[in-house]
């Protein structure tokens, strides 16, 4: 039933007066934009909280899985589905649309703290660098060299 009014008034043809009851109730006419702030509400709460955006995949935030949403609306950008409005709001927020690129980038900049402090890129696999297992990460950049990838 709730459906049809929202269709009615989507084509103009719902009354006014009804419309009006409707909206005393705090009823939604646009569903899914609604879900999709809420949402992004709760992705400004964890960027508040956590000082970026780069939320786990499996990331539940107040009951809703808020990593899976964020997967998804990088992937609708890559699709070009996403309204750039959307898009907006996500890099005001620093969301990140290539996390891989980003990963990959950031191992690079320590690699570069690491030499500029040691003097040369011989990274011991073990080693870690500001939290990073630096070391493992250089051997797979050289294996992924070998296989010519």
């Amino acid at each position: 039933w709730l459906q049809k009014q929202r269709q009615d008034k989507k084509n103009g043809k719902l009354d006014i007066s009804k419309q009006q009851l409707l909206e005393e109730l705090s009823v939604s006419w646009d569903v899914h934009a609604d879900q999709w702030h809420r949402k992004y509400r709760l992705l400004v709460q964890f960027y508040e909280r956590e000082g970026h955006s780069n939320v786990p995949k499996e990331h539940v935030e107040d009951g809703e899985n808020l990593g899976e949403w964020l997967q998804k609306q990088r992937q609708d950008k890559k699709n070009g589905k996403l309204d750039a409005s959307k898009q907006q709001l996500l890099e005001e927020l620093s969301v990140s649309w290539d996390v891989h690129a980003d990963q990959w980038h950031r191992k690079y900049r320590l690699l570069v703290q690491f030499y500029e402090r040691e003097g040369h890129s011989n990274v011991p696999k073990e080693h870690v660098e500001d939290g990073e297992n630096l070391g493992e990460w250089l051997q797979k950049q050289r294996q992924r060299k070998k296989k010519g990838k």
